[in-house]
């Protein structure tokens, strides 16, 4: 089982719970049924989510996305997923081991380089849908990679404190 702090941003990456996603609202509309459905079943136990999990093959995606992930309070995630249990209720069910490319190369990098990926992902101000699909289509590594070899325009504090230091000294 293999965790990213990445899954967890901008309200929960859902990218890795289907494939072959048709479109934003058709995506929108099989998180709503699959809410309503975990509402319905409204699991307690451990038995009773693997129960919910197992109402419908794990290759049974509707409209692309898996039938357990859900929305609560704007967030997508899997309701059993271990960071809601003691244990991870997904195995048997889903690839717990799969990363995406872009988490993957995450925990390649330094922390200072996470970091600065973290601001990125931050300042585009995704909602959780767009998001995920960026992450899931790898555009978003790609852009940030991009704008890594991108010359810098700004220059730091430090560099322009110099500068004025300089002016003010001639």
């Amino acid at each position: 089982m293999v965790f990213s702090i990445l899954c967890q941003q901008n309200g929960g990456c859902m990218g890795c719970c289907g494939h072959d996603f048709i479109s934003k609202e058709k995506i929108k509309e099989a998180v709503h049924k699959n809410t309503l459905e975990f509402n319905h079943h409204n699991p307690k136990t451990k038995e009773e989510f693997i129960k919910f999990r197992d109402r419908s093959h794990s290759q049974h995606l509707r409209n692309g996305v898996c039938r357990n992930l859900i929305e609560e309070e704007g967030c997508l995630l899997c309701p059993l997923h271990p960071s809601k249990h003691k244990e991870d209720l997904r195995i048997g069910h889903c690839d717990v081991n799969y990363l995406c490319k872009t988490a993957k190369e995450f925990q390649m990098w330094d922390e200072t380089s996470q970091l600065a990926f973290l601001y990125f992902i931050q300042s585009k101000e995704l909602n959780n849908l767009d998001y995920s699909l960026k992450m899931d289509n790898h555009s978003l590594l790609e852009e940030f990679k991009e704008a890594q070899d991108e010359p810098i325009i700004c220059d730091s504090i430090e560099q322009r404190r110099s500068r004025k230091d300089l002016k003010t000294s001639t």
